[in-house]
């Protein structure tokens, strides 16, 4: 498929911005088109989100791929004229709304199995993670990318999605999860085990923790999968808070719910957590 996207949008972006966007919306099959921009009389925000909503379309719906990309260009184009003075990132945030509104369950699934760097919001076990926060340390040369269930403040939040990112090239999975596994201050690790990557078939170790603080009454389960990306490393970790009346009465709850149902469910969901190889690009350019 051919993308053109030269004149997506009447705002300046970068050209690797323009890329990226490009790539978010073929997840799910979309090629793109440029964007004429129709004037619109002025609107109420709120109309003009109805109006949107009420035309939109699962894009999974659509036969084909000329269909796809024809609502795609149409979405841009109205969603442009109505918000001009809106960013890229409040058109994703506002067309996630519209996927979950509209239970584009495929679409959303794509979405999570291929994380890229215009991902704003994730779809994870039915429940919204993000807006995305990203933090680069330059001591370690790790980029980690918070997404936070409900878009949470970080002290509140109930449940989060993190990817870290470990360089390019950086070391292998292999010796980021060993790193994982020797004792540290407030983590314990209750399980671990070696399988293919279930989106890449490369080797991915999956590793079951909890961090415990004394004198605290919460902790957090964490289930991580650490896997390659091109000839980078990187791990997608979910954490749950557990809250509890004591350090042990916090564990017992931890271990119970990660051998739960949903903490069962949750373990085997991470592992259709991707990324896309782009972050790579993306993050050279965030550095200069």
């Amino acid at each position: 498929m051919n993308l053109n996207c030269a004149r997506l949008f009447d705002w300046v972006i970068t050209s690797f911005a323009l890329k990226i966007f490009c790539h978010a919306a073929l997840l799910a099959g979309i090629a793109l088109a440029p964007v004429a921009l129709v004037a619109l009389p002025p609107a109420d925000s709120q109309d003009s989100e109805a109006a949107l909503s009420k035309s939109f379309r699962c894009p999974e719906e659509y036969p084909s791929d000329r269909a796809k990309e024809s609502a795609l260009h149409e979405f841009m184009q109205n969603y442009t004229a109505r918000f001009p003075n809106n960013t890229i990132r409040d058109m994703m945030l506002f067309r996630y709304r519209l996927l979950v509104e509209h239970s584009c369950i495929q679409t959303l699934n794509s979405m999570l199995t291929d994380v890229a760097p215009l991902s704003e919001m994730l779809r994870f076990q039915n429940q919204d993670f993000g807006p995305k926060t990203e933090k680069y340390n330059p001591e370690t040369n790790a980029w980690t990318v918070w997404f936070r269930k409900d878009g949470q403040p970080a002290q509140l939040s109930e449940a989060d999605l993190i990817i870290n990112f470990y360089g390019w090239p950086g070391p292998s999975p292999d010796i980021v999860a060993k790193a994982f596994v020797p004792p540290r201050q407030d983590i314990h690790v209750i399980g671990q085990f070696e399988a293919p990557d279930e989106l890449t078939k490369e080797p991915a170790y999956f590793i079951v923790s909890q961090t415990l603080y004394p004198d605290e009454t919460y902790g957090y389960v964490n289930i991580s999968k650490i896997t390659s990306v091109g000839n980078g490393t990187y791990t997608v970790t979910l954490t749950k808070k557990i809250t509890g009346s004591s350090t042990p009465d916090i564990e017992r709850k931890g271990k119970a719910w990660s051998l739960s149902d949903e903490g069962k469910a949750a373990s085997r969901n991470l592992g259709n957590v991707g990324v896309d190889r782009s972050w790579q690009e993306y993050f050279e350019q965030e550095k200069k």
